[in-house]
């Protein structure tokens, strides 16, 4: 299939290139399959290309100069090098399009669709870019100089001190990070960010959010990623010389050079069913990440930030989990058998048939749990708020209760046996 789609392709563009070589002056494209063609060098000056599916086409060094792209589709489309001055792009979709190198002279992109887009090096200059959303777009090195930028979104954008934008325009102001070699940058989010071919030498990064973020080709000699959490991000090839790796965190889907081996240089993978007992991964940010069945006992997950985490059937007996965030977290059925959930936030997670025996929740926040069917033998919640926490079926036998806020609980279908609670409480 794939090679009749490439076959189809090749003909295409043949055909095409023929029919511009005919009428160069005012190419149409309209009705024509072009997702994902391979277009470099093409001549579309003035070309009529308006709503047209573009997505992941390569038309880098391509002539679009003048060209009607209005509304077009350019998603993952590679225009590294291309010229488009005095190109209309108004409402375009380019999320995570490559414009590295790109000329914008005087291109009109009112309210096109960028995020994440890489212009590094682009050439914007008298361009319209109202309302447009840069939102986690580079925009390192490029140059913005009189550029229409009211009512622009730069949330997430990064830029360097060789970026160029009007003196009036405070672009930090809008939510954009500068960024560049030796910069100290900890817990930055840059989740989904384009950070390709970027300089971040000696940076220190520790504990920065780069989730889905394009590191490709960037420079990351001796900067510090120490506790990163790297699910799903791109750094093929990317320059990874004496970089600091420890506790930093990977999925399957994240790529790295052929020559770097992460688990070598202290980082952890983080998928199902893997074995991460007693790791230390304190303070690292996991939100989201997939941990079904995974055996993580005797972990030290101090400080995690594990919010929506799917930790289902997962093995975490005596795991420390203390100031972990795990709001909206999916525990059902794991086994946290004596672990330490001290003043844990377990806000609205799913702790379905837990195993939570003789372990510490002491000033934890339940509020809105599901614990239908847990075994809380023995557990510690004194001063844990347990404010509508569903508890049907639950073995609460020697749990100590005393100071937990039980508002909205109802206990008729609960075991209390030798519970512990405060003198003179309604419940006792």
């Amino acid at each position: 299939m794939a090679n009749q789609r490439g076959d189809k392709f090749s003909k295409e563009n043949r055909n095409w290139q023929a029919s511009i070589g005919a009428n160069s002056l005012n190419p149409s494209l309209k009705g024509t399959d072009l997702r994902g063609a391979y277009l470099r060098g093409a001549y579309l000056r003035k070309a009529e290309l308006k709503k047209l599916d573009l997505r992941e086409v390569c038309l880098t060094f391509a002539d679009l100069i003048e060209a009607n792209l209005s509304e077009a589709c350019l998603t993952l489309a590679n225009l590294s090098e291309a010229c488009l001055n005095l190109s209309n792009l108004r409402r375009a979709v380019l999320t995570e399009a490559n414009l590295w190198k790109a000329n914008l002279v005087g291109a009109d992109l009112y309210q096109a669709d960028l995020r994440r887009a890489n212009f590094c090096k682009a050439n914007l200059v008298g361009a319209n870019l109202e309302e447009a959303n840069l939102c986690g777009a580079n925009l390192c090195d490029a140059d913005l100089s009189s550029t229409d930028l009211r009512g622009v979104k730069l949330q997430n954008a990064v830029y360097n001190l060789a970026t160029r934008y009007p003196e009036s325009f405070d672009i930090a102001k809008v939510g954009a990070y500068l960024i560049g070699p030796n910069m100290l940058l900890p817990q930055i989010n840059l989740s989904g960010v384009a950070l390709s071919d970027t300089d971040l030498r000696g940076t220190d990064l520790r504990r920065a959010n780069l989730r889905e973020t394009n590191l490709s080709n960037a420079n990351l000699v001796a900067a510090n990623l120490s506790g990163v959490n790297l699910s799903g991000a791109n750094l093929t090839g990317a320059d990874l010389r004496e970089v600091i790796l420890k506790k930093a965190v990977y999925t399957r889907r994240t790529r790295f050079p052929d020559d770097v081996d992460p688990l070598k240089l202290g980082a952890y993978l983080i998928a199902p069913d893997v074995s991460l007992v007693e790791v230390n991964l304190s303070d690292v940010d996991i939100c989201g990440a997939d941990l079904r069945g995974a055996n993580l006992s005797r972990a030290n997950l101090t400080g995690v930030e594990m919010r929506s985490v799917d930790l289902s059937k997962a093995n975490l007996r005596q795991a420390l989990l203390e100031t972990a965030k795990l709001q909206d977290a999916d525990l059902k059925a794991a086994d946290l058998t004596k672990a330490n959930l001290k003043q844990a936030n377990l806000s609205n997670a799913d702790l379905r048939l837990v195993n939570l025996t003789k372990a510490n929740l002491q000033g934890a926040n339940l509020t809105g749990a599901d614990l239908r069917g847990a075994d809380l033998m023995g557990v510690c919640l004194s001063q844990a708020n347990l404010s509508n926490v569903d508890l049907r079926n639950v073995d609460l036998t020697r749990a100590d209760l005393r100071g937990a806020n039980l508002s909205g609980v109802d206990f008729s279908q609960v075991d209390c046996i030798g519970i512990i609670l405060d003198e003179g409480s309604a419940l006792a």
